[in-house]
């Protein structure tokens, strides 16, 4: 993969600018300029660097390397906080940045704190820092972030980093630290790209340490699908990770949501249901599972379980996320607007909130209205560079029952060579055109190939086109 500039290639580190700039130029860190291009006009290789690191390029940097900055008496864990990643780097966000779909995967987070307490959760090898202050420090951490809220998920960051600064060897914080950058993204604290390019250098430096550390692989399988869109070796960690740690109830959860995203629902569904037998309780994967059975077809069931969850707990973002989709689906416009203003509310971002109160002023005059305003606004999300995919701009234009934009889109969409998980849009938006051959077509050549197929191949393929 190809990195264009010197702030890119510094998240790719999780470094300063400056710090990638001088191990190029001190320590051979493989960078090449642009022939006949300006002084800053730069671009690096991700295999490329990923050896050079893997050779010891940033020796003396400690364990953390991708993980801390440059500063006198610097920690390990110390993350760049004002790095600004080129626009460039957003190709490689592969989840999906949805206003009304949380990504599939991101809402089993707050799993993870269970892995550490639940009877019969495969431990860590090194389940605390030896220092008792550290330890309890740690453990506070992991409170925070099973706690799920902005401002927790922020004191972890922080403790999980005061504990690499001092115990530099402890791969359970680096984990950690990867598992609450990519929260980080989902409460609005951190971009996609710095969100994860932080994720992956944390989870690059607990692997360093303990390369069989089975959070860490879990965390490497996440960032390969949703950031890599390298479905092959997300796979393959995942795999790894659930091999060192089978009763983690957090790797089934995660790797059956990647499955369920790529269309291959049968294992998916074996996954998520494996990780419900582990943690009976969790919120998370009942939502999940619950969207998991919509994606696959089994839409009474799903809207009848979700619609039960969302009464029960009507504060819970992701619940409001699907049901809004699936409103949309069905063509029961009020639903979806009355389910927008209660997600805005709940998460109290402007643009959340802008988005519910103009769909609905909108919606006293029609659905036509509503669907109309949404398609606007999500072609103006990707038209800014907030949307990096057009999978939702044609999921919403199916639902408005446009044929001319979809099939505009789908040009589009080949034209950028886009490729796609999102199943369950997927399968409304071919169910919707069933009867144009043309756009079933343009869909099909869209459509991620299945992982378990690719796996048994050896290779992963797409579809020409």
């Amino acid at each position: 993969m190809r990195i264009d500039g010197w702030k890119s290639i510094a998240v790719y580190l999780g470094r300063e600018r400056t710090t990638a700039m001088r191990w190029a130029a001190e320590r051979g860190m493989p960078v090449h300029r642009i022939p006949g291009a300006g002084r800053g006009s730069v671009f690096a290789l991700s295999d490329e660097i990923d050896a050079w690191l893997k050779a010891g390029g940033d020796a003396g940097a400690g364990a953390g390397a991708g993980v801390g900055v440059d500063q006198p008496g610097e920690g390990a864990g110390n993350v760049p906080v004002s790095t600004a990643p080129d626009s460039s780097i957003f190709t490689r966000v592969r989840a999906l940045k949805l206003r009304y779909l949380a990504p599939v995967g991101f809402a089993g987070l707050a799993l993870g704190a269970y892995a550490y307490t639940q009877p019969g959760a495969e431990q860590p090898r090194a389940e605390l820092p030896a220092n008792a202050a550290l330890a309890a420090l740690y453990l506070d951490a992991r409170g925070d972030w099973a706690e799920r809220s902005g401002a927790s998920i922020e004191q972890a960051i922080a403790k999980l980093q005061r504990v690499v600064e001092r115990e530099p060897g402890f791969a359970p914080a680096y984990a950690a630290l990867a598992d609450c950058y990519v929260l980080a993204r989902e409460f609005g604290s951190l971009g996609d790209a710095e969100a994860f390019a932080r994720a992956q250098a944390a989870a690059d430096a607990a692997l360093r340490i303990d390369p069989e550390n089975a959070a860490a692989l879990r965390a490497d399988g996440f960032l390969h699908y949703w950031w890599r869109n390298d479905g092959v070796a997300a796979k393959a960690s995942f795999e790894r990770s659930m091999a060192l740690g089978p009763g983690d109830a957090q790797s089934h959860f995660w790797y059956g949501n990647i499955l369920i995203d790529n269309g291959d629902f049968a294992e998916g569904l074996a996954q998520l249901d494996r990780a419900r037998l582990l943690e009976p309780a969790s919120l998370a994967l009942q939502a999940d599972i619950a969207w998991a059975r919509w994606s696959a077809g089994q839409e009474a069931e799903a809207r009848s379980s979700l619609e039960d969850l969302r009464d029960r707990n009507p504060q819970l973002a992701t619940i409001r996320d699907y049901l809004a989709v699936i409103y949309l689906a069905d063509g029961s416009i009020p639903a979806f607007v009355k389910e927008a203003r209660a997600l805005a509310d709940i998460r109290q971002d402007a643009g959340s909130l802008r988005e519910a109160e103009l769909l609905e002023a909108s919606l006293p005059r029609g659905s036509e209205a509503v669907l109309n305003l949404l398609l606007a606004e999500t072609m103006g999300e990707f038209q800014r560079g907030d949307r990096t995919q057009l999978v939702w701009p044609i999921y919403v234009a199916s639902m408005a029952g446009s044929k001319a934009q979809v099939r505009r889109l789908l040009d589009m969409a080949q034209a950028r060579n886009e490729h796609w998980g999102s199943a369950g849009l997927l399968r409304q938006v071919a169910k919707r055109w069933q009867d144009d051959s043309q756009i079933s077509a343009m869909l099909e050549m869209r459509r991620n190939p299945s992982l378990l197929l690719a796996a048994s191949q050896g290779a992963r393929t797409r579809p020409a086109g």
